[in-house]
């Protein structure tokens, strides 16, 4: 049985993780090749990513989504209003961010 050093587990997660970004990176370029232009793209998925993750996102498709408004509205989990919604305790931070976009697209449909 093959056994791995903590450090090892590090760096493998770590790759994982910025494959992961990458992949997630490539799929949005190609579904909206305008988003090709911006060089720092992959850069602030990263942030967006480890933000997403130290909030305590951990299914893969709420992360997904949370890195998607994140190409289109950059730094969006900055704002005050959606960092402290995000933050606010009794509900998983998952349902809270489902709740925010919910809530943005009723007020789209709105207007």
């Amino acid at each position: 049985m093959l056994k791995l050093s903590e450090e090892q587990l590090s760096h493998l997660d770590l790759l994982e993780k910025r494959q992961y970004i990458k992949q997630v990176c490539k799929n949005f370029v190609r579904e909206h090749p305008e988003l090709a232009s911006d060089r720092g793209l992959p850069d602030r998925l990263e942030r967006a990513y480890a933000h997403a993750v130290a909030l305590g996102f951990k299914d893969g498709g709420a992360i997904t989504q949370f890195l998607y408004y994140e190409a289109f509205a950059p730094n969006f989990y900055r704002e005050p209003a959606i960092d402290a919604w995000l933050r606010k305790p009794g509900q998983p931070v998952e349902q809270r961010f489902a709740d925010m976009i919910a809530w943005v697209k009723s007020r789209l449909r709105e207007n």
